[in-house]
């Protein structure tokens, strides 16, 4: 008798948990379609009436990047579909062509440099060599894109290049095409294929630079820092200034690396009781040899996560400026029927300390990103870092091997020859504690109030140059006024135009007058918003 009450009544439950829902449902579909309903009338009458023919995929654009901006997130973009490749490619770190590094020079394709363990410099392209035709076609005032298209291909197959090499010799050559992975993890100096990475021969520190975080990154990392402990490394410079960021578990692992125990990060989603710790793990954790880790205002995302994750740990000192303040996580979704990709953002970092790594700029909070350790920070004016970045680019290229390259370099010949006063700093630092067992201070500076000094003066030099472009304007403004005062006329500028009493003639997209009307009030501030028009007559 029971199971014959009890099958009636689960049927009500499940019945009435149906009803509940159902309209929960509807409710959220409607809603969407409220939303979505007056942007398809819109749509139908433009389309249908505009005087013009809508570019509707332009409209299209438009609408979704009206949507974007209202979130007010830099991070949060559109991507159509003609440049999602580009896109994945910087997101992956990974394409199919020749591996090199490319610009225009003179109006030609230029090899800058062949990258590493690539199909360019395994067949004998070099830095430097002048790429004067592709497939037959010249490059001569190509734009580099189109060039770098014409490269681009199919794993496997084959593209033939004609150059011209620095000894003017020109040579046709024939490259198979591969999958290239984007080399992220850097030394000191090139020194013909290889990376130099000793700074301080005397103390055997050891510099790496890591440029960016993709899916090689760490493998590139693990095998370098390796070598260098095998060598006796004493110290280490971990370099992660203009570091853009990257993968997020690429920062994660890079950070488990160095740590033994401790939180690594916290990300926080906008829904309460979603938030995720990653914490590091004793396994496969590197010596505990000291270790200074050199961020400035371009330091990034995953840069930021593992410099502020190493400081917050005692594992690291940092010296440089404050990092860039991008502490929020981004996802990637590929919209159906290949329609683009939209890139979101759906949470926030927090380092160990509990520090919120995101900065909005338009707000006027004084606590963002990564600060320097006390006592380690080095500002770097924007000519010096100009300076620096110069100097540094001849030392990153493939050549010939060179004899004065062959020995550990020293912080001498770094301020000499690379212009890098950070760097120097840090050496020095290091090496005071390798050999003294303690930290220094080289100064007083308060983070926060050198990062914002520097805006204040890029601020003021942008202010400086638009003032400088009004004034050059008005001088040109000028001239053409006396120009025409010399010809007998006075001119005709935009607050000369008088706009009552006037009359406005109305035009179709071919020209034809559609009707001809009298200003009887307006003025030039209104002149499109709220003058009276009034028909004219025929005669008129």
């Amino acid at each position: 008798m029971r199971k014959k009450v009890f099958a009636p009544i689960l049927l009500i439950v499940l019945f009435c948990t149906v009803l509940v829902q159902l309209p929960l449902a509807i409710a959220d579909r409607t809603s969407g379609y409220d939303f979505i309903d007056p942007i398809i009338d819109i749509r139908s009458i433009l389309v249908e009436n505009f005087v013009r023919e809508p570019d509707e995929e332009k409209m299209q654009r438009a609408a979704i990047k009206a949507m974007i901006e209202t979130l007010g997130d830099q991070h949060t973009i559109f991507i159509p579909p003609a440049k999602v490749r580009d896109f994945n490619k910087n997101l992956r770190g990974t394409y199919v062509g020749i591996g090199s590094e490319v610009r225009i020079i003179d109006d030609y394709l230029t090899i800058v440099s062949p990258m590493d363990d690539s199909p360019s410099l395994e067949s004998g392209i070099r830095a430097g060599d002048v790429v004067l035709e592709i497939e037959g076609e010249t490059t001569y005032q190509l734009p580099v894109q189109s060039c770098i298209d014409k490269l681009l291909g199919k794993p496997n197959t084959k593209v033939t290049i004609k150059v011209r090499h620095l000894d003017g010799e020109e040579e046709f050559i024939t490259i198979t095409r591969r999958r290239i992975t984007a080399r992220t993890v850097k030394g000191l100096v090139r020194n013909g294929k290889d990376w130099h990475h000793c700074v301080d021969p005397e103390n055997n520190i050891s510099y790496v630079r890591v440029t960016q975080f993709n899916g090689s990154t760490i493998r590139e990392l693990r095998r370098t820092l390796d070598d260098l402990v095998d060598g006796g490394m004493q110290g280490l410079i971990l370099d992660l200034r203009d570091n853009p960021g990257g993968a997020l578990p690429a920062a994660i692992k890079m950070a488990d690396m160095f740590l033994t125990e401790g939180v690594i990060l916290e990300v926080r989603p906008r829904k309460v009781g979603s938030e995720k710790k990653w914490r590091s793990h004793r396994f496969g954790t590197l010596p505990d040899f000291p270790m200074i880790v050199l961020v400035n205002g371009s330091s990034a995302s995953a840069s930021e996560i593992v410099s502020g994750a190493l400081q917050d740990n005692d594992r690291a000192k940092v010296l440089g400026t404050r990092s860039f303040g991008k502490g929020s996580v981004q996802e990637v979704r590929e919209l159906d029927f290949n329609r683009g990709t939209l890139k979101y953002t759906n949470a926030y970092y927090y380092l160990p300390s509990g520090r919120n790594l995101n900065r909005d700029r338009k707000s006027e909070e004084t606590v963002w990103g990564v600060d320097p350790s006390p006592g380690l920070v080095i500002t770097e004016a924007d000519e010096a870092y100009v300076e620096r970045i110069l100097a540094r680019r001849p030392y990153e290229v493939i050549k010939d091997f060179d004899e004065t390259l062959a020995t550990c370099l020293d912080i001498d010949w770094i301020q000499e020859n690379i212009k890098d006063i950070q760097l120097a700093t840090a050496i020095e630092v290091l090496a005071k504690r390798i050999t003294d067992h303690e930290w220094i201070e080289v100064n007083d500076i308060d983070p926060a109030v050198a990062a914002i000094d520097v805006e204040l003066k890029r601020l003021t030099q942008a202010r400086s140059r638009m003032i400088r472009q009004l004034e050059q304007i008005d001088e040109r403004l000028q001239t053409r006024k006396n120009m025409a005062v010399v010809t007998g006329r006075e001119p005709l500028l935009p607050e000369d135009v008088e706009l009552i009493a006037g009359t406005i003639t109305l035009r179709d997209k071919d020209g034809n007058v559609i009707g001809k009307f009298r200003i009887d009030g307006g003025d030039l501030e209104l002149a499109l918003n709220s003058v009276q028009l009034t028909p004219l007559k025929q005669e008129e």
